[in-house]
């Protein structure tokens, strides 16, 4: 387990019908560390995403924040501490993107001046400062991202729950938005199907395989080439903190 968790797992557990999409998964994040939550499609990662910003709650076991569990957690004071870029959609029809962005702060009852310093910032940081007033239903999917990180970056939680974030973003915009939350130093759980990301930014990872906790500890310890030959089926090593892949594994 994490020296200073912030956040513990203990035995979480989600089922769907027949489908076990989580088995007792158990870990912690530690305190101001970046962490890759990895694993192929099917794995559990969405799923346990949405356990922890609370968009699932018929799972069993046990979610702490700083000790209390998440069910005594007020809603506002949760979503306070605890931001998240989902992979849900939304319709953003009517609003303008200054107005998704200072939605985010709603938790924190700001007032209106920081709250306006927050937003501009944030819009000015995804590079779309200079569109604040338009209708955000106009945007390309690839500008909803940038959009939905402004989001975030304007509330800077404690906690970044970022559910495959470099979706939708060229490659230019990955890094940046990415570099943006390493940079803010708190402590961050995302999942990653690019491993190339995932040992550019983490820390520490976190490897499912249907619905269970396969690997945890450094990208290293992780992502050893029995792993990958294991878990993603390909033919592939990590060295120097970067992934090198041989081919897929068809037999």
């Amino acid at each position: 387990m994490a020296s200073d968790p912030i956040v513990t797992l203990e035995a979480v557990s989600l089922k769907k019908g027949e489908a076990q999409l989580l088995d007792g998964v158990s870990f912690a994040l530690e305190r101001g560390k970046f962490h890759a939550l990895l694993g192929p499609n099917g794995a559990g990662k969405s799923s346990l995403m949405r356990v922890l910003y609370r968009a699932e709650a018929d799972n069993t076991g046990t979610v702490l924040l700083d000790g209390k569990p998440l069910k005594d957690w007020p809603r506002k004071a949760y979503a306070a501490r605890v931001g998240a870029l989902v992979q849900e959609s939304v319709s953003l029809a009517g609003l303008t993107l200054y107005e998704v962005v200072a939605l985010g702060l709603l938790p924190l009852a700001l007032p209106r001046q920081e709250a306006a310093a927050r937003c501009n910032e944030a819009l000015s940081l995804v590079g779309l400062a200079g569109r604040a007033g338009e209708d955000a239903a106009h945007l390309s999917g690839g500008e909803q991202q940038r959009l939905f990180f402004a989001q975030i970056l304007a509330l800077d939680p404690e906690i970044y729950i970022l559910d495959e974030p470099h979706n939708h973003l060229d490659l230019h915009y990955q890094y940046v938005l990415l570099e943006a939350v390493k940079r803010r130093g708190r402590t961050v759980l995302a999942s990653f199907h690019d491993l190339t990301l995932a040992t550019r930014f983490c820390d520490r990872a976190f490897l499912l395989d249907h619905g269970r906790l396969a690997a945890s500890g450094t990208l290293a310890e992780v992502l050893t080439a029995q792993r990958l030959a294991q878990v993603y089926r390909i033919d592939a090593e990590l060295a120097d903190d970067v992934i090198r892949i041989k081919g897929a594994i068809t037999a």
